[in-house]
């Protein structure tokens, strides 16, 4: 059986490593980038189905580095996770085709998990 791959976007270590490790533990094929220079080159070497991005990135904010993922692969499945309220990110991502929101405050990650089988699924 295929391996389920998802890149993990986020500057915050102590945040990558929680989120790299579960999926680990749930038999996920995860790849983690710090920041968006590294996710890039993980997004062409390893083309992962799903890619959890934050928002809030140095120098590129998600909103911005959304379409370069995009032009890489129109179908990509991005789920945005920040400490930011959904009003916000509905704003900055309008109309730009992110699969899901979760705010890192309070995120259940069975319920991400879940989001990220759909996407995959999708």
């Amino acid at each position: 059986m295929r391996k389920k791959r998802i890149l993990v976007v986020d500057d915050e270590p102590g945040f990558l490593s929680l989120i790299t490790e579960y999926f680990k533990s749930h038999q996920y094929e995860v790849f983690s980038a710090g920041n968006l220079e590294d996710a890039v080159s993980a997004f062409h070497k390893q083309a992962p189905g799903v890619v959890l991005l934050d928002f809030n990135m140095p120098i590129v904010n998600g909103d911005k580095f959304l379409p370069i993922l995009q032009e890489v692969d129109p179908f990509i499945k991005v789920i945005v996770i920040t400490g930011y309220t959904l009003e916000n990110v509905e704003d900055k991502f309008k109309g730009l085709g992110y699969f899901a929101f979760f705010e890192k405050g309070g995120l259940a990650l069975e319920k991400l998990k879940d989001k990220v089988d759909e996407a995959l699924a999708y």
